[in-house]
């Protein structure tokens, strides 16, 4: 099969002087050879292939039918993030905002490794020539010319622009990234978050699926009633499992939240877009349906708390009235096997206490 490519070339005694449109094999299924210029257009990469085509001795050669070039695995855009990852801007030239281009020549082998490497157009700076050396030496192994099928050794030119602009946007890309990875690595280290309820808030005995208290208020009358919990429990070693569960996990929530919440305000602050599931659950002394009605009380208290946080920043992101955030709520009012729930303790047991909670997981920013 063949197609039609049309291409850029550039004058000199390896470079094809003329554009011309050229049809390129596959050979035994293969990919068709790929035709690199640095073009104007819209997306194109404005660094690569200069399309110099000469045999292994120097020797022009004219393209056929049956000729595919040398390239990089994936094509020309793979050539392009390898080059965008790996060039290193030359410090002295970016503080003084010099920009300029190399063309760097190197033999395709037909091994698929690069040889003969040598600078043959200087930019005439050192260091853009000395990194656009480096550059090409560090290329991994190319996709071989062929000739009717046979891979076969090909000279071509490779030209490393170094473009002081581009060079500003890969910073604050590059800036953006380590932004976004420093978030995501301090949303990691706090979530999943997970929040505790005494029984049967916010507002007991209603099937309103909204509330006006928030978590923190609720937070305050529950932690002042571990010794009420601990109490209750049958023996020493189930009061000990209580006073653990308040000090590690309840108190330990409320700190994680608080966290977490200034760091979604500080994401939409830097134009990042937010994301997070929010899910409620229930211990198992009350129905399936009324469960789910306070597991969505529980989860808008939990909401209240962040519209207020921090001068109400969150409330009108929250509401849906700005964009940059996403809440995935999910009142599940999970309902367990009501024997995992001691009769004689009821709402003090453990077991039911731990399913009285709130997940905030799959925080996302972008």
């Amino acid at each position: 099969m063949k197609r039609t490519s049309t291409i850029f070339c550039l004058l000199g005694a390896l470079v094809l002087s003329l554009c011309a449109t050229m049809g390129y094999a596959q050979c035994n299924g293969g990919n068709s050879s790929y035709l690199y210029s640095p073009g104007k257009g819209s997306g194109a990469c404005k660094t690569g292939f200069a399309l110099v085509i000469a045999d292994s001795n120097g020797q022009h050669v004219t393209p056929t039918s049956a000729m595919t070039l040398p390239h990089f695995k994936g094509g020309n855009k793979a050539m392009c993030r390898y080059i965008s990852k790996n060039l290193v801007y030359p410090a002295n030239l970016k503080s003084q905002r010099i920009s300029g281009t190399t063309t760097v020549q190197a033999k395709v082998k037909a091994d698929s490794t690069l040889t003969d490497i040598k600078v043959v157009k200087s930019s005439g700076y050192k260091e853009f020539d000395d990194e656009a050396l480096r550059l090409v030496t560090s290329f991994p192994k190319m996709c071989p010319s062929t000739q009717s099928c046979e891979a076969q050794d090909l000279i071509s030119q490779f030209t490393i622009n170094f473009n002081i602009e581009d060079e500003d946007k890969r910073d604050g890309k590059q800036t953006e990234e380590a932004e976004n990875e420093s978030l995501y690595n301090e949303l990691g280290k706090i979530t999943p978050i997970t929040l505790y309820f005494d029984n049967d808030q916010p507002d007991p005995r209603t099937v309103k699926e909204t509330t006006d208290k928030q978590y923190m208020d609720l937070y305050e009358s529950y932690k002042n009633k571990k010794n009420e919990y601990v109490q209750k429990s049958t023996n020493a070693d189930a009061k000990a499992a209580v006073a653990s569960f308040f000090d590690d996990e309840v108190y330990g929530g409320k700190d994680r939240l608080s966290k977490m919440t200034k760091l979604v305000i500080e994401a939409i602050k830097q134009g990042k877009h937010v994301s997070f599931n929010i899910s409620g659950f229930a211990s198992p002394l009350a129905n399936s349906d009324y469960n789910q009605h306070l597991s969505a009380r529980r989860i808008e208290s939990v909401l209240n708390y962040m519209k207020q946080a921090e001068g109400g920043f969150l409330a009108p992101y929250i509401n849906g009235e700005k964009s940059g955030l996403t809440i995935y709520k999910n009142p599940s009012g999970e309902v367990k096997d009501s024997s995992d729930a001691n009769a004689t303790q009821g709402v003090y047991c453990l077991n039911a206490a731990k399913d009285r909670r709130i997940v905030i997981d799959n925080v996302q920013v972008r």
